[in-house]
């Protein structure tokens, strides 16, 4: 019966890390990568505010942007880039901020 040397466990569990860093670099290499963005659709939020009343004033938008402002910072805060709606060509359903 051969038992393991000291030495030879410490060169083993090298070998194991070693060849378990590679193989999840390997994985993560193929891994698709979430898009760290979100959009939000300013023009659709402000049509429906002045769909709900027609006397928007400069308090009502200001509010408003304060809403999205308000929404959006936990996502700013995790390094997510906000876009406006207006200015991207296409996204995915998923990327689009729920505001309410």
């Amino acid at each position: 019966m051969s038992t393991l040397t000291p030495i030879k466990m410490m060169a083993f569990l090298v070998l194991c890390f070693i060849s378990g860093g590679l193989g999840g670099y390997y994985a993560a290499s193929f891994s698709p990568v979430p898009a760290q963005i979100a959009i939000v659709d300013l023009q659709g939020l402000v049509k429906k505010a002045v769909e709900k009343n027609q006397a928007q004033t400069e308090d009502d938008a200001k509010a408003l942007m304060n809403k999205v402002k308000e929404s959006t910072k936990e996502l700013v805060q995790r390094g997510v880039v906000i876009f406006d709606a207006q200015s991207v060509l296409s996204a995915p359903e998923e990327a689009y901020v729920n505001i309410e």
